[in-house]
């Protein structure tokens, strides 16, 4: 339980960091962003958290290239993947089912990542317990130390919570 809260309280950092000014300006899609530290995972489609390695939700690696300005937005994000190098362009287009294709396997991999987001908020809220989770054998209903896994907890509840309703908004943002 420890280390899942501890996993909760590092990915409310990611998820701050990926929402602070100043961030990497992001094309389009989906992101699941891993911290190489804990292993937390978080989805967004804000601007990646620094240091985390991001995917975009259909599997796609992201890399993100520094454009040498320090104006507002001094990054830009580009796909390393060959497919978009001709974006924009009539060579760019796919016929109808290679893209009914594509969008399949996007709405699988956020449908099985909803799912499991879905089960971590469940365990997390069982472990929550409406506030006031079990102590454990080294702490007390009021100690220093039961609040601060109470905190963490409810911490790694909210995370989770924003996680499932993004990926929710990006399933109902897919085209039919």
């Amino acid at each position: 339980m420890k280390t899942t809260a501890a996993a909760g309280l590092v990915g409310l950092l990611v998820v701050t960091a990926a929402l602070a000014p100043g961030g990497v300006a992001r094309a389009d899609g989906f992101l699941k962003c891993v911290d190489p530290a804990t292993g937390h995972t978080t989805y967004t489609n804000q601007a990646p958290p620094k240091g985390a390695q991001c995917t975009r939700t259909d599997g796609s690696p992201i890399s993100v290239v520094g454009t040498g300005n320090k104006g507002a937005r001094a990054n830009v994000v580009k796909t390393s993947s060959p497919a978009n190098a001709n974006a924009g362009t009539a060579v760019a287009s796919v016929d109808a089912s290679t893209q009914k294709t594509r969008d399949g396997t996007r709405r699988q991999v956020l449908s099985d990542e909803l799912a499991s987001e879905e089960k971590l908020l469940a365990d997390a809220r069982t472990a929550f317990n409406n506030g006031k989770p079990l102590p454990l054998a080294d702490e007390g209903m009021g100690s220093p130390k039961y609040i601060d896994r109470v905190k963490q907890i409810e911490q790694t509840m909210r995370l989770h919570e924003r996680n499932v309703a993004s990926l929710k908004q990006e399933l109902a943002n897919l085209k039919l």
